[in-house]
């Protein structure tokens, strides 16, 4: 989640409004509210489009990572997972694509069901049929 904080003056309070109305509709989980004591501004969302020009502003705090979109910029989260690029050899391959068509057909739910049976069976064996 992506969080800017900044103090509740007149000035923040219109920069406020800007992001409110760039967001508002845009943003899934989009938030703006202000601290208890009322004396900082919060904005939070999944990401955030940043309707000023100059940004970061002084005396504002973010959490997430920022990143040019084209005549804007764009506040996204910083500890999303990272893409890995994996080679793995043919024969787990082979075994991820027969569990991935086993479980295509089923929901969720049954998938996580089955697969918790198996393992609550399996360390039955192990532990000699007692429970």
């Amino acid at each position: 989640m992506i969080k800017i904080e900044m103090k509740n003056t007149n000035e923040n309070i219109l920069v406020a409004r800007k992001f409110r109305d760039k967001n508002k509709y845009n943003v899934e989980n989009f938030n703006l509210y202000f601290s208890e004591d009322n004396s900082t501004i919060i904005i939070e969302g999944n990401k955030l489009l940043i309707p000023c020009k100059k940004f970061p502003l002084p005396n504002i705090k973010i959490k997430g990572l920022l990143h040019p979109r084209g005549e804007e910029f764009e506040l996204v989260d910083g500890e999303k997972g990272k893409t890995v690029n994996l080679h793995l050899d043919a024969e787990l391959v082979k075994e991820i694509n027969a569990i991935r068509s086993y479980v295509k057909s089923k929901t969720q739910h049954e998938a996580l069901l089955e697969v918790f049976k198996k393992g609550l069976e399996q360390y039955k064996k192990e532990q000699g049929g007692t429970e």
